[in-house]
Order: C-alpha cells, then sequence, then structure tokens
C-alpha cells in the first residue's frame, strides 16, 4: 500500500489513463457506452488534478486539465444528444396518442440524431489529431517521469483525508451559495427553497449545476483517497456520487427544455403545432422539481464535517 500521498495520486492517475487509452479503440468502433467510460476517465483525470495540484507539477497540471477539458467537451458532443434523446423518447412513448400534435418524435430525433452524429466525426478527429496525441503524451510523463515536489512525500492517509475535506467544503460552499441566492441573501432556508428572489430562472439552473460538479469532483477525490483513507473516504464517494446522480437528472432537464423550447419556437413560426413540445417541456419541469425535491433529501444526509 502507498505510503505517501504523491503515489496515491499519481497510481490512480495511472490507473485513469490506462482506461482511457483502453477505451480509444472501442469508442473508433463505436462500442455502445464507450464514448461515455472513456469521458469518465478524461473527468477523473482532470478532477483529481485539480484536487491534488500542490501535490505535483503545478504548471503542468494547469495545461493538462485545460486539454482534459477539450477532450471531455468532444467526447460530451457526440454523448449528450443521445442522453436527451433517450431522455424525450420514454416521455414520448408515456404520451397519450391523442396529445401528441405534429412530427413532434420526427423532430426531436431528427435534430438530436444529426447533433449526435456531428459529435460522433467530431471524436474521430479529435482523436486522429495530434492534439489528443499530444496529451496523453503529457498525462504518461505527468504520472510517470514528473519529479514531485517535497509535499508529495507527506503522509498518504491524512493528506489524502485533508484534501477530500478540502473539496466536501468546497461543495458546502456551493450550497450554501445556492441557497443564499435562493433566498435573497439569507441563508436561513434549506437548498431549493422559495426565496423572495425566486428560484426557477436559469440561474438557480446553474447554482444547482455548481453543486453537481462539485460533488462529482468530491466524488472522485474520495475514489482516490479509498485506498489508503478507508470506510471514510468511501462514504463520502457514496454522498458525494447521489448528489452527483441526482443533479445530473436536474441538468438532463434544464437541456432538454432548453431544446423542446426551441423547437416549439420554430413549430410556431412555420405554422406547425407546438403543443406536444409544450406538454413535454411542463413534463420536464415536474421532473427537475422532483430532482430537486431528492437533492434536498439527500443534502440532509450529507456528513457535515
Amino acid at each position: 500500500m502507498p505510503t505517501a500521498a504523491g503515489e496515491v495520486l499519481t497510481n490512480y492517475l495511472a490507473q485513469e489513463l490506462k482506461e482511457l487509452k483502453n477505451q480509444e479503440p472501442l469508442v473508433r468502433q463505436e462500442i455502445p457506452d464507450s464514448v461515455h467510460q472513456m469521458r469518465m476517465c478524461a473527468r477523473r483525470l482532470r478532477s483529481v488534478l485539480a484536487t491534488g495540484k500542490k501535490l505535483l507539477d503545478d504548471g503542468a497540471v494547469t495545461d493538462v486539465r485545460a486539454e482534459l477539458r477539450w477532450l471531455s467537451e468532444v467526447l460530451g458532443s457526440a454523448r449528450d444528444p443521445e442522453v436527451i434523446h433517450d431522455r424525450l423518447r420514454d416521455l414520448l412513448a408515456s404520451e397519450p396518442d391523442a396529445l401528441v400534435f405534429g412530427p413532434a418524435a420526427q423532430q426531436i430525433g431528427k435534430e438530436l440524431d444529426s447533433a449526435s452524429a456531428a459529435g460522433h466525426r467530431a471524436v474521430l478527429e479529435a482523436l486522429d489529431g495530434a492534439r489528443y496525441a499530444s496529451l496523453v503524451a503529457r498525462l504518461e510523463e505527468l504520472v510517470t517521469a514528473v519529479p514531485l515536489p517535497a509535499k508529495a512525500a507527506r503522509s498518504a492517509r491524512k493528506t489524502m483525508l485533508k484534501l477530500v475535506a478540502k473539496d466536501a467544503a468546497r461543495v458546502r460552499r456551493k450550497v450554501c451559495d445556492l441557497t443564499e441566492h435562493s433566498n435573497g441573501g439569507s441563508p436561513a432556508a434549506g437548498p431549493g427553497h422559495q426565496g423572495s428572489a425566486g428560484h426557477q430562472g436559469s440561474a438557480h439552473d446553474a447554482g444547482l449545476h455548481e453543486v453537481r460538479k462539485a460533488a462529482k469532483r468530491l466524488r472522485y477525490a474520495a475514489e482516490a483517497a479509498a485506498p489508503v483513507a478507508g470506510k471514510k473516504a468511501a462514504t463520502m464517494a457514496t454522498h458525494a456520487h447521489n448528489l452527483q446522480k441526482i443533479l445530473g437528472l436536474h441538468q438532463d432537464s434544464v437541456v432538454a427544455r432548453n431544446l423542446l423550447a426551441d423547437l416549439g419556437t420554430r413549430a410556431f413560426r412555420s405554422g406547425e403545432s407546438g403543443f406536444t413540445y409544450g406538454r413535454l417541456h411542463a413534463r420536464e419541469e415536474v421532473l427537475a422539481h422532483r430532482s430537486e425535491a431528492e437533492f434536498r433529501k439527500a443534502w440532509k444526509k450529507f456528513p457535515r464535517d
């Protein structure tokens, strides 16, 4: 078992880099879920590099994280339309036939299939390019060859738990920011409370998305720490993953509603019925409220220290 914090980090990064490279040929073959798995590797790498940057070469970390963000966004251009299409397909399938007007299903499919196809082309182009090859080479150097600073030699368990605690505090700050915004500056009520400023607009949605990103970072930090920090880190990873999943469904609803509003506007301008888009939009609002309610429940169980 590693005794130094830097070794814990580089072991985790090496593991995720290996998986990233394993997924590459599967993505090229368009194997189901491979884009998602490769994107998760990129996100884990980027997140843990942020958490442990003081234990690594700070300059190298900044540049590599920027490139990992680029790769994640490219992979997302193929993955995200598929997720939204599946979501809206399920909603449409549960609609009574009498309430589906016009070519809504065909338009939704056309829009998202086109976006997904363009995303897959962009992914293949990226994987064939020098930028991706350079990123992989720099990651390999980062986990095998770059000298680590003195801080990296500190106790693995103690240091990793401190890093996890720091990321947990970051989640709490994001929730506090969300609560203050929702309550017009008062932190008295819990997250999602309808305060004087309201919370149905994009600012509140963006705040929930920030909480989700912070929870994701905490999850990956805790997963990296688990080999040396044991049950405490594993429990934190579970709580963070739960928040991430719930708020991921909320964010999917935000994206779906934006698409439905756009398609409905286009239908109106072309003289077609926008009724079905409006129906789906309203149902997505209900699902978003449900996700936020689940988030409030999960947040009550989140560790406070």
